[in-house]
């Protein structure tokens, strides 16, 4: 591991070298660049060659809101320090002010027990609001499905949708564009501009809440207080 100065920023780079690949390439794991190619002067080379593109990422990763973070998550909609209490009884959760306290018979009990609460909470709301939003527009909704995704949700031909499960992690005018717009699919499965005047009909701030979206960072680390 070494540091490089990128525009006044001092990056963390790892350097992979893997002697059977056929293209290199750069990218982030958190606000570490990892540098992956077949040669180290290649390595070196991609660093200068790319030094816009590193910087642009990375102040974007640094200007990010993460919903999981080391010690802390976001737990309807609010940022909470999360702690870890070791208990032989049933896990269960405790808001004590600004901290989420955990109470397992480990860590990673903890770490599951944080999981279901967060899908529970997103299970909850979505499909009603799927649903709802679905009859505004005059479709229906097949199923409501909550999984781990990178996505924040997906909507299939067979009008399915499926929501990313920590959407309930994010504030209520995002988690409404989110559903507004995987229910929007239901009548264009496109990005069209049909599909945005859709969207405008289920969320008319749309623009401001997609852009607002895009600075949360949704990746699931490993969280408890250590």
């Amino acid at each position: 591991m070494e540091k490089v100065d990128i525009d006044g920023n001092m990056i963390e780079v790892e350097y992979v070298k893997k002697p059977w690949i056929r293209n290199s390439y750069l990218k982030f794991s958190d606000n570490r660049l990892v540098v992956v190619s077949k040669s180290e002067r290649t390595m070196q080379k991609m660093i200068v060659e790319h030094r816009s593109w590193i910087s642009k990422h990375y102040k974007q990763i640094m200007n990010s809101v993460r919903l999981f973070d080391s010690g802390s998550i976001f737990y309807g909609s609010k940022k909470y320090n999360v702690g870890y209490v070791n208990s032989k009884a049933r896990p269960r959760a405790d808001i004590l002010g600004e901290d989420l306290i955990i109470y397992a018979n480990s860590k990673e009990a903890a770490e599951r027990f944080v999981d279901r609460m967060i899908r529970d909470d997103t299970e909850r709301f979505a499909g009603e609001m799927a649903v709802a939003k679905a009859a505004q527009i005059g479709a229906s909704v097949g199923e409501v499905k909550v999984r781990r995704y990178r996505k924040w949700g997906v909507c299939k031909n067979d009008r399915t949708i499926s929501f990313n499960y920590c959407i309930s992690m994010l504030p209520k005018e995002l988690q409404d564009y989110v559903v507004s717009h995987e229910v929007a699919h239901l009548k264009e499965m496109n990005h069209s501009g049909r599909f945005w005047d859709v969207v405008s009909i289920l969320c008319p701030e749309y623009k401001r809440f997609r852009r607002e979206l895009k600075r949360y960072d949704s990746v699931r680390r490993r969280i408890y207080a250590v």
